[in-house]
Order: structure tokens, then sequence, then C-alpha cells
């Protein structure tokens, strides 16, 4: 590789993998002050002409936006920062995503148990539930295409299939037809994509394939398959492993699409009830974004959060320090809680035996003064003997304080003053308004002309990459800094509304505005599931009401993104 810089900006640290279609480097943008690090794809077209034709070109874009829609909705996506062209090759400029492989993975700690993997999968599900949602097919699922993210080992997909076959269109100059080239790795490719003709099923296959070599060590190459069906048969390299992760996994690789799962949604279904992940000690990992988690990241969308583990050998002495601390520990608690609770009986078996009667006759000191409130007496005393008795009456009351007062008895004069008693509190303070949406909503049925009429001319607008429509985005809108993207059909009617809100809009204000975009009423179970989003509960949920589908989830910025859209688009 030259020492020049790319596109006069990117220079190339070191070369990260070949490949048929092309080569991966490390390189660092020398535009930015920081010196981002960057992975970049270079992908050279298979052509039999002597340029490059203008339509491949122009796919080559419509892939690589796409690839930048990914990336913005979903954490577990890297985000595409740039791409060109420049000397017949196309270069896609990637977030760099610091951390291991699966395969990696697999090589430093050898085969990983059930819980890990458990974990893995419910994270990757989600994922491959939010690009299916947006009809994209990752077609290369592997252990060399997830990495486990340094920072919090949460495992990313990467490297997808939509560019490669964009470059991988063959078109002779004697032929006036194309064919494209399979995409994905034999083995972890079933049969329908090498037919050309991949299916969601067909990432849910590759994604069994490789839980099974996470389990076993055993690449699917390494695996026998029956001749008369084409099954996969592996279990007998994976003793003891639970049944219901084990028909999970089946159900994943079946041979014809039909007999698998048919979405990830319903695989991650399937893990969640019948096999939870078991909080063991170690390295703690999050799986699947609050109550899908989730982000669709966000299946969420129940969420749930897991412990795995990724057992590391050089901590392994020290666990056993650990546990006899603990075992000392808790030793010693029970030796405390038993004396005290021996100290406790004998000390309330002190304080309730019998006493001895007094064998002293006390007498009587002179009655106690008691000094009683001010009594309020009537204005003459006409009757002296009626005052003269009163300090006998309250000497009967305190002989006998059970005995109730009949109210209508109570002379009302001779009432005891009760002085009022005023508390000072200190004033309630004030809450402090939220920022509330101060942007129109546009909702699905609304033609473009009004939409730009309304919102202004977009911040972004491109043609959809089947040539039907328009996606129209509006970046920072009002004080609220609302993201806004609109998708039209073609003829021009505004299908899905989508908008991003930042964390400070109260949860009040995303209610009433995902009701908006739902016609006016927001079904009490749909505004549970954005205050889980809000809450962070989980990542992201799905719903529907009436003819509208949609979802809320966090997107890669910490925003909550609300979609809604009509059902079938």
């Amino acid at each position: 590789m030259k020492a020049a810089l790319l596109n006069k900006r990117y220079r190339i640290l070191e070369t990260l993998g070949r490949g048929g279609f092309g080569e991966t480097y490390l390189a660092e943008d020398t535009h930015m002050p920081s010196g981002r690090k960057c992975v970049i794809k270079q992908l050279k077209p298979v052509v039999e002409q002597p340029r490059i034709p203008l339509w491949m070109k122009e796919r080559f874009q419509r892939e690589a936006a796409i690839l930048e829609e990914l990336g913005e909705g979903h954490n577990q996506i890297p985000r595409l920062y740039a791409y060109f062209s420049e000397e017949d090759k196309f270069y896609l400029v990637q977030e760099w995503i610091e951390g291991q492989t699966l395969a990696e993975k697999w090589s430093s700690t050898g085969n990983l148990n059930a819980e890990q993997v458990i974990g893995i999968l419910v994270e990757l599900l989600p994922v491959l539930d939010y690009i299916h949602e947006r009809r994209i097919i990752h077609r290369d699922i592997k252990p060399e295409n997830i990495i486990l993210r340094d920072r919090n080992l949460i495992p990313v997909l990467i490297d997808f299939g939509a560019v490669k076959e964009a470059m991988a269109t063959v078109v002779s100059p004697k032929q006036s037809s194309a064919f494209s080239v399979s995409i994905g790795t034999p083995g972890y490719m079933p049969s329908e994509q090498a037919a050309g003709r991949p299916a969601y099923s067909s990432d849910l296959y590759s994604l069994g394939l490789t839980a099974i070599f996470l389990l076993s060590g055993k690449s699917p190459q390494d695996l026998e398959a029956d001749p008369r069906t084409g099954e996969i048969i592996w279990q007998k390299h994976i003793p003891n492993l639970d049944p219901k992760l084990a028909a999970i996994l089946d159900k994943a690789i079946r041979f014809h699409p039909r007999d698998r799962f048919s979405s990830a949604r319903e695989m991650l279904a399937a893990l969640e009830s019948s096999s939870p992940v078991t909080k063991l000690t170690g390295v703690t990992m999050r799986v699947a974004p609050g109550n899908i988690p989730s982000q669709p990241g966000d299946v969420s969308q129940s969420g749930k959060h897991h412990t795995v583990v990724y057992d590391d050998p050089n901590t392994k002495q020290s666990n056993w320090f650990v546990k006899i601390f603990l075992f000392l520990f808790i030793a010693t608690g029970l030796s405390i809680g038993a004396f005290a609770a021996g100290f406790s009986l004998l000390s309330n078996w002190w304080n309730s035996r019998p006493l001895p009667s007094p064998q002293v006759k006390i007498e009587q000191p002179n009655p106690i003064r008691i000094n009683l409130p001010k009594i309020n007496k009537p204005e003459e005393s006409e009757n002296p003997e009626e005052l003269a008795e009163l300090p006998e009456e309250l000497d009967e009351e305190a002989e006998n304080p059970e005995e109730e007062i009949d109210p209508e008895e109570t002379n009302p004069e001779s009432e005891i003053e009760v002085p009022e008693v005023v508390i000072d509190t200190p004033p309630t303070p004030k809450p402090v308004p939220q920022p509330e949406l101060n942007v129109p909503i546009i909702t699905t049925g609304t033609s473009e002309s009004q939409l730009v009429s309304t919102l202004g001319k977009p911040t972004t607008q491109r043609k959809e990459r089947t040539g039907t429509g328009n996606t129209l985005t509006y970046h920072n809108v009002g004080s609220n800094q609302v993201h806004l993207s609109y998708r039209s059909d073609s003829n021009g009617k505004i299908r899905q509304t989508d908008i991003a809100l930042n964390q400070s809009v109260s949860l009040g204000a995303m209610q009433n505005t995902l009701a908006d975009l739902l016609g006016g009423n927001a079904p009490a179970g749909v505004k549970e599931k954005l205050r889980r989003v809000y809450s962070r509960q989980t990542e992201f949920s799905f719903f529907k009401v009436g003819n509208l589908e949609g979802k809320v989830q966090r997107d890669a910025k910490d925003r909550v993104l609300i979609s809604v859209w009509e059902s079938g688009f």
C-alpha cells in the first residue's frame, strides 16, 4: 500500500485482512484533531469491462447510504463515516470497534459455556430483528464478523454483505445480462443463500452455527450431515447441553427455511422463555437491551439483562481466597447472630419473671399536686360546693382510666382550653418545568409538499434504494433539537415517520407525541412500552395499533426514537 493518504485524508496504519472483494485497513483520520482511528474497506468490483459502469457506482452509493442508516440507528452496528472511490476502487470508512471477534475469543479461551452463548444470542437477535425490519439481510454472519466491544463486551455485527453483492456483480462485454456471485462463507451459508435467494432465516441459520462453534469448537465443515435429509448432526459434540437450548439451535439450523424460526424475534422469545440465563460470578455482560431489550436496540422488545461469565484463568486462584473469606465472614455473622438471639431470650425471661410481693407497708405521702391547664370557671361561683368536689371527680377519673366520659354529661363551660399550635412548614417547591415538544407532528398519509410547506426545506433528501420514494430528514428542529425523518412512497405520500427526542423532553411530552403519531390515541400498553424505554428498562419495543405499526428505542446518540409506519410498508 502506498504511503500517500487515501482520499488525501486517511493514513493507513496496518492491514486487517484480505478477501476476494478487496482489503481492510486500520487507518487514522488526519482531518480530525484526535487523529481518530477508523476501518477502511477497499472493495474492488468484479467486472469484465475496461471501465466500471455508472450503474455500479450508483448502486454502491445506495448500499453505502443503507449502511449509514443502519449504523446511525443501532449502536451494535458500526457507523459509516464516509465513502469514496479512487482508481476504480471503492472505499468505505467505518467506525473502528475495539475488541475481540468471537473467533479470537474462542482461540484465547476455548469453548464457551451455555450461559455465555445464550447471552451473546440474546444480544445479537435484536440487532438482526432491527435490520430485518428494514428489509436487510446480513448474509455473512460468522464468528469473525462479530466483535465483543472491549468497554462493555456487547457484541457488534460487522461486515454486511449488501455492499459486497454490489461489487460482485459480474458483467461481461459480450453479454447483455449480469449475475452476482453468492455472498457468504461456505459452511455458515445455507443452501438457499448459496443459490442466490437468501431469506431472513438465512441469518438465523448462520447465527445458530456460530453458536454451535462457540460451544464445541467445531466449524460447519467439521460437522456431518444426514445424507437423506441434509440436516446437520452436531449434538454429539456437545454432551450435557441443556435440551431446551439444543432444541432452539437445532431449529435455527434446519435445512429448509420453512422449518426454522420465522423471525429473530421468535427465536429470541424461545430463548427467553425456555432457557433463562443464570447469574454467575465473573465478568458481567448485559444481554438484551431492559424488556424487549430493545435500540430495536432499542427485540428488547423485552430486553432482559443477564449476567454471563468469561472465565479468566488468571483470576481462578484469587477466587479461592474470596470464597474462603466469604465463608469465614458468614460463619462469624452466624455466630454473632446466635449469641444475640440467646442474649435476647435471656433478657426477656429476666424481665418477665414474677416479682415477690412487698413486705413493707409504704405510707402514702401527701397528695401530689399536678399543675393542670387553666380551667375556665363560671363567671360567678354560685355553687361553691360543686367546685369543691371537682378534685374528687378528677381523682375518680384517674382511678378509672378506662371509663368513658359521655360528652353530653360534660359541662362545656368547664372544658380545658388547649392552646392552638401553629407549625410553620416550608413552602412546597414548585416543580421545575421540563421542556415540551414544540415542533409540528406530521403523520403518515401527509403529502411531501405539505410536509415541506410545514417544516421547510429538509436538511437532507435522498431517493430510496428501490427508487420508489424519498427519505427527508430534518436535524435539530426547534429548541428541543428534535431529529425528524420521513419516508414517502412513489406517490409522494408519507408512509413512515421517525422522530428522535432528547432525554430532556419529558415522558408526558413523548407520550403525547406518540399519541399524535397514532392519530390522537395511544393505548395504555403502547405508552407503557415507551415508558420502559424512557426509563432505560429496555432498549426498544415494537407495537401495532390498527393499520399502523411502530417501535420505540434508544438510538446511538442515547435519544428516544419513535417510529410509526403503515402496515405493509
